[in-house]
This record gives C-alpha cells, structure tokens and sequence, in this order.
C-alpha cells in the first residue's frame, strides 16, 4: 500500500468520524425548542398565552417557523392573508413580530419584520437570546402594532 492511499484513507476516515460525531451535531444550532407548522388565527379562537386571536379570519398557504437552543429563529410564511366578501383574500399588515413563549411567557422576539402587502409573505432569520430550558415553545405571530395583544397566526410545540 503506498504512503499516499494510506494518508487518503486516514483523512476519509477522520472526515467521516468528524461528519458522525456530536459536536459537528452541535455545529448545526442544536437542538429545536420548535419546529412546527404555523395555524392562521380565527376570531372564535382561544387565547394563547394571554394572547388574543386577530379580529378577522386569517387564512395561510403555507408557513413554518424553527427556533433553536442556540438562538436561531427561521420564520417563512406564503400566504398569511384575510378572505373578503368579494373572494378575493388580502394582507393588511405590513409588519409583523414572531414572539417566543417558554411556559406561557415571552422570553425573545424577532423585532419588527416585513411581510407584504397584499400577498401575505415574509421570510426571515433572526437570533434571540433563549433561555436555557423552554418548555411549552409557542411562537405568535403577531402585527408589528399589536403585540401582546392579537396574534394572527401560532405555532405551539407538539407532545412526542
């Protein structure tokens, strides 16, 4: 076996031993205090965490949200608007906050972030400071002007 094939099959092993290890695990952000599906809100809906639902009907094509133990929060939404009489749907809001709960309390926002207007899409990335334990993750989406107030859309963390 020559020297070179020796010292290419080191380093492939040492690469994959890296690739499988926990630390590059760690390398990725963590663990997920959330990874779920956002719900639009309805006005019949209860309140969550305090938080009352918004006054109309909101409907949502798609949108998802994740947010790590180290701090990373990935919101993307499709979609977020209102159904009107006329059929057609719209989005009044053009700002929105995604606010972190730990156990019924809010611990972290995204600060004010764009969402357009009419169609109802914003896709951001954000780093929080998170507590070190957070059971019951929720996070509320709500318009920039009514946080704390009325969310539109939710993501709560599901039992395993």
């Amino acid at each position: 076996m020559s020297r070179n094939f020796r010292l290419a099959t080191v380093g492939t092993f040492s690469v994959l031993a890296l690739a499988l290890s926990p630390a590059a695990a760690l390398a990725d952000g963590g663990d997920d205090l959330i990874d779920a599906d956002l719900t639009p809100s309805l006005p019949g809906d209860a309140p969550i965490n305090g938080v009352a639902p918004g006054g109309a009907p909101w409907v949502i094509d798609r949108g998802e949200v994740r947010v790590r133990d180290s701090g990373r929060m990935d919101v993307r939404i499709e979609g977020l608007q209102i159904p009107r009489t006329d059929g057609t749907e719209d989005n009044p809001v053009p700002s929105i906050v995604a606010v972190l709960y730990c156990g019924g309390s809010p611990v972290a926002d995204s600060g004010p972030q764009p969402m357009t207007v009419p169609e109802g899409d914003a896709e951001f990335r954000v780093w929080l400071q998170v507590p070190e334990r957070c059971d019951m993750a929720t996070v509320l989406i709500s318009p920039s002007t009514a946080v704390g107030a009325r969310y539109i859309a939710s993501a709560v963390e599901e039992d395993d």
